[in-house]
């Protein structure tokens, strides 16, 4: 049985070696990457070590090596690369007639009014697990797949993270609106790789989209959902879950992933919602007021780009505020968070988890009336048809590292014209970097050549909350695709690689963990823990008005 080894912080992490008994062996939990796994398990029984998992997706093991062992096992000319396997957690999630206003705010509901309800579409939820107390997850979920070793019950959530996440995706209960979920018609694969506390290893989560990999054919999945968000300990391509998801995007499964919640400060994107390819959103708030657009604003708990590689993230923001959905009662999250519970089996929480479960669910209703897509397409028409919040002169009222193209609204994206494709001519794999570099004070768009892309030169934010800058957005302009990366480093405008100091990055809480081939411990993945406090939704941030949701416009005269 793969022993599972939860490391809580770099700190405790030590432990171990400090107070352990000298004849103790001591060992480290470890993906081990080669040519191919049959290269990586062979190297790994050669120093010793034990090979818990094969991970095809990224041409790896999981392992357990003797401590003293892993300097001959990075030294393996065989070998690429070596991950220490941090742990994983779920990214957060925060009366009378229960009514969820979400779908309504994408326009999910004027495409469920023409019949396109994600019928046929299967989406891949790697969470905690889905519930199977409720009518639609018992109906729609058609097999499950857990990648952990241990369980307290067969194919449940116990934490509840991933019964919620679905609920908003796919839940066909009604209210007075309509529908409670966004894709009321879609099936669901439950891929389980947290346990119930919402935690899991690397391992786990690359094992979960190991499996997507070799079955998405069989189930017809399109979309994975990851609710997931993790640090970032080097560029996003050295990353093993980022390996994982670019291998899904060019087997032609659309990943949706968010951004986390460690907003409203720059350079605070998590993985794999750092990853360029992916789908990566943030979440506003209606303020409570559907009906109202003016008053909606970024939460600001919302992650705000640029990335560690200088891409435009998040690519879009989506409802990520009071939003309702459906988990167990006798689940960790639930009885952790009483107060959240509004009535029977329904909460309200917040997060930019539950902003990308949004996303996934729009996505399938896309796919549903255009099949054929690919993600880099499904990207492009969710990006192009988003409503940026722009000032009467057209003006933005968010830097794009704030809204990214905008406000997701699925029946421009269902019916309007947006053939294109995302992503450039990038491909999975390969190293880039993107547009932004960080200079005398701001952070600035730029072309490969280091030359300013905005007009005038004065697209420049400097890492407020609020954005006042002149960029004027003409609706049309998609930050799409990144440069080749060189061996260098572009944020400081410079092709040289410099190390950054701390004034720098803007206290954004980003840390590199590691030199890029090894993780240093004590990271636990905030893969789909609930916001559930810390910030009340009609103060501190409030916006006053004055600006307008717009869908695309004309340049300035």
């Amino acid at each position: 049985m793969k022993r599972r080894i939860l490391i809580i912080s770099a700190c405790l992490l030590l432990l171990p070696v400090l107070f352990a008994s000298a004849s103790a062996p001591q060992w480290s939990k470890v993906i081990v990457q080669g040519h191919n796994v049959e290269i990586a398990a062979a190297a790994v029984y050669e120093v010793g070590g034990q090979v818990d998992e094969s991970l095809g997706i990224i041409n790896s093991v999981a392992a357990e090596i003797p401590l003293d062992r892993l300097a001959a096992l990075r030294a393996d000319h065989r070998v690429t690369a070596v991950y220490v396997d941090h742990s994983v957690e779920a990214a957060a999630t925060g009366g009378d007639q229960i009514t969820a206003d979400f779908p309504e705010l994408i326009g999910a509901d004027e495409a469920v009014a023409q019949n396109i309800t994600g019928e046929g579409i299967t989406v891949a939820v790697v969470d905690s697990g889905i519930s199977r107390h409720f009518q639609w997850s018992r109906d729609r979920v058609i097999t499950r797949y857990s990648a952990l070793d241990e369980r307290t019950r067969p194919y449940d959530d116990p934490n509840g993270h991933g019964t919620f996440m679905a609920g908003i995706i796919g839940n066909n209960e009604v209210d007075g609106e309509g529908y409670m979920g966004v894709a009321p018609g879609v099936n669901f694969v439950d891929v389980m790789v947290l346990d119930a506390e919402g935690k899991g290893t690397y391992a786990d989560v690359v094992e979960g989209l190991d499996w997507i990999l070799a079955n998405k054919d069989a189930y017809n999945i399109r979309i994975a959902n990851l609710s997931l968000v993790g640090a970032i300990g080097g560029p996003y391509w050295a990353d093993p879950v980022n390996q994982a998801v670019e291998a899904l995007w060019e087997a032609g499964v659309v990943v949706v992933a968010a951004t986390g919640n460690a907003g409203p400060e720059p350079l605070s994107i998590s993985a794999p919602g750092n990853d360029p390819f992916v789908i990566s959103v943030g979440a506003f708030t209606d303020n409570r007021t559907p009906a109202d657009l003016s008053d909606d604003y970024i939460a600001p708990f919302s992650s705000a780009g640029p990335t560690e590689m200088g891409f435009v993230k998040p690519d879009l923001v989506a409802p990520g505020a009071h939003i309702v959905s459906m988990m167990d009662p006798n689940s960790t999250w639930a009885r952790e968070h009483r107060d959240s519970r509004l009535q029977g089996r329904y909460y309200e929480a917040a997060g930019t988890s539950a902003a990308a479960a949004v996303t996934s669910g729009a996505a399938a209703l896309l796919l549903q009336q255009h099949p054929h897509l690919t993600p880099n397409q499904v990207k492009y028409a969710l990006t192009a048809s988003a409503r940026p919040a722009v000032y009467d002169d057209n003006s933005l009222a968010w830097s794009v590292f704030q809204q990214g193209a905008g406000r997701l609204w699925i029946p421009d994206a269902i019916w309007g014209d947006h053939t294109g494709e995302a992503n450039g001519d990038m491909i999975p794999g390969g190293k880039y970097v993107g547009p932004t570099v960080y200079r005398d004070g701001n952070f600035v768009l730029v072309d490969e050549q280091g030359n300013d892309l905005a007009e005038s030169g004065d697209y420049l934010w400097n890492g407020g909350y609020l954005w006042n800058g002149g960029y004027l957005w003409n609706g049309g302009y998609l930050w799409n695709g990144g440069y080749l990366w060189n061996g260098g480093y572009l944020w400081n405008g410079s092709t040289e690689w410099q190390p950054w100091e701390e004034d720098d990055i803007w206290q954004s809480g980003y840390s590199w963990l590691g030199d890029g081939t090894s993780w240093a411990g004590g990271y636990l993945w905030n893969g789909g823990y609930l916001w559930n406090g810390g910030y009340l939704w009609n103060g501190g941030y409030l916006w006053n008005g004055g600006y307008l949701w717009n869908g695309l416009i004309g340049n300035l005269e």
